[in-house]
């Protein structure tokens, strides 16, 4: 019996100590592309991995004809901070965290880069307001969050804030609503940290001549939100 019982103890000491190196030895892998945040092109920039320590522990630099990338050897359960580096566009960082797994994994991550040339008009990917509405909406920081980010770490560009209205109505209103979303991006931006002489604010009271109101009515629960954008002002 004390034989049997031993050769049990064994066999997980064995198992438990396998599981914990299989565990250890887990690669995860991250692919995706790169593309320009003003026009959806590919962008070839250099992406340099960091963990928790601040250690490099990746590189890659996205391919110029399709964007695409591929970083490996990451740890699962773990988050890095990956560094977008070049001359030509914002230097930025973003946190991505790394699935808990116990086999080998590949996960998706795509990134828009924004242009660092005088001009550039870059939009925003979700309306942060309402419709008819100069109120931040609920969540709008977690989308803008990176757009701070990349303000605080390029403090030598100057941006203007550009907001455009619902509908070509009433112009009157259109110019009230679209001076206060202007104020209110500005502020959130300034509240976070970028300073106030960096961002000018220019608010329309015509439709967005790039994206403007469908002709038709939408479907249903489809509303159009006029657009919002940071254009360049200084490098």
């Amino acid at each position: 019996m004390k034989k049997i019982l031993s050769i049990a103890i064994v066999l997980v000491s064995v198992f438990t100590i396998n599981s914990a190196f299989a565990q250890i030895n887990v690669v995860v892998s991250i692919t995706g592309t790169v593309l320009k945040a003003t026009d959806r092109n590919p962008a070839s920039v250099n992406l340099t991995f960091f963990d928790s320590n601040n250690k490099r522990v990746g590189n890659s630099r996205s391919n110029s004809k399709d964007g695409y990338y591929l970083v490996t050897g990451l740890k699962p359960g773990e988050t890095y901070k990956v560094k977008i580096e070049h001359p030509d566009f914002f230097q930025e960082e973003i946190s991505i965290v790394t699935p808990k797994t116990g086999k080998y994994s590949e996960i998706s991550r795509d990134f828009l880069v924004k242009p660092l040339v005088n001009g550039t008009r870059i939009p925003l990917p979700v309306a942060p307001f309402e419709l008819n509405k100069a109120k931040l909406r609920v969540g709008a920081q977690e989308f803008l969050a990176e757009t701070v980010e990349a303000l605080i770490m390029n403090p030598s560009v100057k941006i203007q804030v550009s907001s455009y209205p619902d509908d070509i109505e009433n112009k009157e209103a259109n110019m009230k609503l679209t001076k206060e979303r202007c104020e209110a991006l500005k502020a959130y931006f300034v509240s976070k940290g970028v300073t106030a002489d960096r961002i000018s604010i220019v608010p329309s009271e015509n439709a967005d001549p790039i994206n403007p109101p469908p002709m038709r009515k939408a479907a249903k629960g489809k509303r159009y939100i006029g657009s919002t954008y940071i254009v360049i002002t200084k490098v």
